[in-house]
């Protein structure tokens, strides 16, 4: 991304209301959990107990994340 780009993204998140830059920020979040979930399920080549914690709590935060969401935008 350009010093431009990242000027027009900055000027125009100023513009936009609260409630649609929180709803970006959590698709952010949402799209970050779902890609480490992913990655724990395609490198699970040994069992790894911390994995399984990172997974269960990844999960309760994509969760969490995506009932907000679907609360925000009602």
């Amino acid at each position: 991304m350009d010093t431009k780009q990242i000027e027009f993204d900055a000027v125009t998140a100023m513009h936009m209301p609260l409630n649609e830059r929180v709803l970006d920020r959590l698709a952010d979040i949402l799209l970050a959990s779902d890609e480490i979930l992913d990655m724990l399920s395609s490198g699970r080549r040994i069992p790894d107990d911390n994995a399984h914690d990172v997974e269960r709590s990844v999960r309760s935060v994509f969760d969490q994340v995506n009932d907000l969401m679907k609360k925000m935008s009602d």
